[in-house]
């Protein structure tokens, strides 16, 4: 019955000890999530991806990373209704995800983008709030590139 009693505790305090260490040190595969967008990710150097928005309500832009061998980088910001560009140094072999999306959008409200690499369009989209959202909709732009630094028009999905 002793013997028990000692593997229960060895047990318990290596669950204790295995629980206080990832409290401490984290979860090293999570991603990292900033507000701001970085006008470098990473060591950048393999191109100048370029986002410009215009929206006549206000929202949150948003733009991840991810290529694999780091944390995927989330990173956002709020918007007002206007123009906002972001120009960001990207690296070589990270995609993500680009999204802009309104809040409490109303009829009539719209949303465009115009992304550019290099200084080429590579994406160009508007949408326009034709009718009230359903509960549980929302009004936005999403598009997923597989390298941000290697877009052509035909890849965006």
């Amino acid at each position: 019955m002793e013997n028990i009693l000692k593997r229960a505790a060895i047990a318990i305090l290596g669950v204790v000890v295995t629980l206080g260490y990832w409290s401490f040190r984290g979860d090293p595969t999570a991603s990292t999530e900033t507000e701001g967008i970085p006008a470098k990710v990473w060591e950048g150097g393999a191109g100048l991806l370029a986002v410009e928005i215009e929206s006549s309500t206000s929202g949150r832009f948003s733009i991840s990373f991810d290529r694999g061998d780091d944390k995927p980088l989330h990173t956002w910001t709020r918007v007002t209704p206007g123009v906002h560009t972001w120009v960001i140094n990207v690296p070589k072999g990270a995609g993500g995800e680009i999204e802009l999306s309104a809040d409490n959008p109303k009829v009539g409200d719209k949303l465009s983008w115009k992304i550019r690499l290099n200084g080429e369009t590579v994406d160009d989209q508007t949408e326009t709030l034709e009718k009230p959202l359903s509960p549980g909709y929302g009004f936005f732009l999403q598009s997923y590139y597989e390298d941000f630094s290697a877009i052509e028009k035909e890849s965006r999905n």
